[in-house]
C-alpha cells in the first residue's frame, strides 16, 4: 500500500476524531509542538523512528516528556501509530493533518523570502498588509536568502511574486541578449 496514501488516512482519523472531541486546534499546536521539537532534536526522532526500540518504550517516553503538555487525543493517536508499526511515517501523517486543518479554517500559507532578518515590527506590518488583501487568515513564514541580494520573493499557497534584485537582473541581461 502507498505509504502517503496511509499517512493520509491516519491524519484523516485523527483530524475527524478531533473535530468529534472539539480539540483540533489544541491537537494543531500538540502537532506543531511535536514537529519543532524534531527539527530541533534529530535524536527524537531517531528514537521514536528506531525500529530496534520496543513501543513501549517509545510511548513511555511520549507519556514522560509529552504526557502533561500533549491533549489525551494526540497522546492516544501517537500511541496507536506506535502500536501499528507506522513511525517512519509520523511527519508525513502530521503534515496532512495540517493540510486538512488548515483547509478547514480557510487558513493560506505564505512565505517571504528576503535578502536579510526582517524586524518583528515590519514582519507584522507586512502579515496585517497581507491579511487585508488576501481577506483570509493566514499563516506568515520568514526565510532569510542572502543570495536575492535584495528585494523580496513572496509565496502564497502555489502563487509566487518575485521582486527579488536577482530576478530583476536576470530580465534586464535577457533583454539585453535577446534585443
Amino acid at each position: 500500500m502507498n505509504l502517503s496514501l496511509v499517512s493520509v488516512r491516519y491524519a484523516k482519523a485523527l483530524f475527524k476524531l478531533s473535530i468529534e472531541k472539539k480539540v483540533t486546534e489544541k491537537v494543531y499546536k500538540d502537532i506543531q509542538l511535536l514537529l519543532s521539537n524534531c527539527a530541533e532534536l534529530p535524536a527524537f526522532c531517531e528514537f521514536v523512528r528506531s525500529p530496534v526500540i520496543k513501543p513501549s518504550k517509545k510511548k513511555e517516553l511520549f507519556d514522560d516528556v509529552f504526557g502533561k503538555v500533549l491533549d489525551p487525543v494526540t497522546l492516544n493517536f501517537l500511541g496507536v501509530v506506535i502500536d501499528n508499526n507506522r513511525e517512519s511515517i509520523l511527519d508525513s501523517i502530521f503534515r496532512s493533518y495540517i493540510s486538512f486543518y488548515k483547509k478547514e479554517k480557510n487558513i493560506k500559507t505564505v512565505t517571504l523570502y528576503s535578502a536579510f532578518d526582517m524586524e518583528d515590527a515590519y514582519i507584522e506590518s507586512v502579515r496585517k498588509l497581507l491579511a487585508k488583501e488576501i481577506g483570509e487568515p493566514l499563516e506568515l513564514k520568514t526565510v532569510t536568502k542572502e543570495d536575492l541580494l535584495g528585494g523580496f520573493i513572496l509565496k502564497v499557497d502555489d502563487k509566487m511574486v518575485d521582486a527579488s534584485v536577482v530576478s530583476k537582473l536576470k530580465q534586464v541581461r535577457e533583454h539585453l541578449i535577446n534585443g
